[in-house]
């Protein structure tokens, strides 16, 4: 019996834990907003692009800001990775959750500032959205391979100051 936890094919060359699909949809679910407004600056005739500036609210780029570093990490999760990388990476769920968490709040204060009655206010798209990012939160959470994922990262390979030190000292 190996010491593995999960089945052998979610582990990567590194032994560690290989990103789900469906967190990367998560993911990239909880960057909507920064992928809209990047889609809007492809060359088109304008007029298809109107439609979607109108679905990025500004404010709501705040939530996919919090999220942005964690898919960065994920992007880059390597060996030779950044240690900036490395200290975020544990977090990576909690701040996945802020994400979610803010754009919920983000949105809620839009409902209550808009002076309709909430069965006004609330239109499908903003529904499913937030419908969405609950079960991204519930997914974080409830799912063991996602915790067991946060907790580990490919071992720096790269020598240490003391290991360079001491191939400096003792020579060719």
């Amino acid at each position: 019996m190996s010491g593995l936890r999960h089945d052998p094919e979610r582990y990567d060359e590194h032994l560690v834990l290989k990103v789900p699909v469906t967190l990367w949809l998560g993911m990239l679910f909880l960057l909507r907003h920064l992928l809209l407004l990047g889609i809007t600056f492809m060359p088109t005739t304008g007029q298809e692009i109107t439609v979607l500036r109108d679905l990025v609210r500004p404010e709501y780029l705040i939530s996919d800001l919090i999220a942005l570093p964690v898919v960065i990490a994920a992007l880059r999760r390597r060996p030779r990775a950044p240690r900036w990388m490395r200290r975020l990476w544990p977090l990576g769920r909690t701040l996945l959750t802020l994400s979610a968490l803010s754009y919920l709040a983000l949105l809620g204060r839009t409902l209550a500032l808009s002076g309709k009655p909430m069965v006004d206010a609330l239109d499908e798209p903003a529904l499913i959205s937030a419908l969405l990012d609950a079960a991204v939160i519930a997914y974080l959470w409830r799912s063991a391979l996602v915790r067991d994922l946060f907790r580990e990262f490919p071992a720096d390979d790269r020598p240490t100051r003391s290991m360079q030190g001491d191939r400096e000292r003792s020579g060719p």
